[in-house]
């Protein structure tokens, strides 16, 4: 029963998120707030894709002005009211500020070119774009989105270095935050690359993505999700890596809480089922294989 009232509640949050801008991914992920006035943003910005063009007025029917690749830094000054869907994404275009010829230029960037944000460390930027977003017809009465999201290394001199690829319905989980970690004591792995969407309300799943970088190249770890609503329901998972207490070499350990609330004969007293168990991965510096599912405990609680 839990599963189906998870799914009804994660698809109808899709369908509305569908219908929505997409502009929030970038802008709370800055903590920028979202108006459908003119926002000054003042935000630092980093080209996403391959190559993009700059034009003189919010629209792809402005005139082309200049054109910018992959890994080029621009300041976002001003939200425009114009929005435009493009490979299925529905994005504002934003007034840039950017450096070119020693020269600085302007002009205006559909948001959707930006990657949702980066960080840089020894040299690298990591960086987050979104690629596209694909409708799905789940049944005769309802479509599903399918985000596909990038996750991409450039060198020093923003050459790509590698790049890794997520399919997820992320519905309004529209907080995006990311984080660059030690390696936890994973073989082959120098840091590790954390992504996370979030939401505010009850019942919108919290997405955490982990990539590990060898040097060379990505290599996608397990993720893991947490949601919960108001008492009612929850789930959530919690990684265990080599090197932290209760690790194992060579393993990752993912413990799963999770309860739900029950029927009770006592209008006073709440009931809640909760079953804890722990899946048991093993890493050999390439890949994280499935190896078992233990339950560790189920029981009744009353509060």
């Amino acid at each position: 029963m839990k599963k189906i009232v998870l799914f009804l509640l994660l698809l109808v949050s899709g369908v509305i998120f569908a219908q929505g801008n997409h502009s929030a991914l970038w802008l709370y992920g800055k903590n920028v707030g979202y108006t459908f006035d003119d926002t000054v943003i003042e935000k630092e910005g980093i080209v996403g894709v391959a190559n993009c063009y700059v034009r003189d007025i919010p629209s792809t029917s402005g005139k082309l002005i200049d054109s910018l690749q992959l890994g080029k830094s621009v300041v976002v000054k001003k939200l425009t009211e114009k929005t435009q869907k493009i490979k299925g994404i529905d994005m504002n275009w934003v007034e840039i500020q950017y450096m070119s010829d020693g020269l600085t230029k302007k002009g205006y960037l559909w948001l959707g070119f930006l990657a949702l944000d980066f960080k840089t460390t020894e040299n690298l930027v990591f960086l987050t774009a979104l690629e596209r977003v694909n409708v799905k017809k789940v049944d005769e009465d309802y479509t599903g989105s399918e985000y596909v999201l990038g996750i991409k290394v450039l060198d020093q001199n923003r050459v790509l270095l590698d790049s890794k690829e997520i399919r997820k319905n992320i519905i309004e989980s529209h907080f995006h935050q990311q984080n660059l970690m030690g390696n936890y004591g994973l073989q082959n792995i120098q840091k590790i690359y954390r992504i996370s969407f979030s939401g505010e309300a009850c019942g919108i799943p919290t997405y955490y993505f982990y990539f590990g970088w060898t040097g060379k190249k990505l290599l996608v770890l397990p993720e893991k999700m947490s949601v919960s609503d108001a008492g009612v329901y929850y789930h959530s998972e919690t990684f265990i890596f080599p090197n932290e207490p209760g690790g194992k070499a060579g393993h990752i350990f993912k413990v799963v809480e999770e309860a739900e609330e029950q029927e009770s004969s006592n209008e006073n007293e709440s009931v809640m089922e909760e079953q804890v168990w722990k899946e048991t991965y093993t890493w050999d510096g390439e890949k994280a294989t499935f190896v078992r599912k233990n339950l560790l405990k189920k029981e009744l609680i009353k509060q």
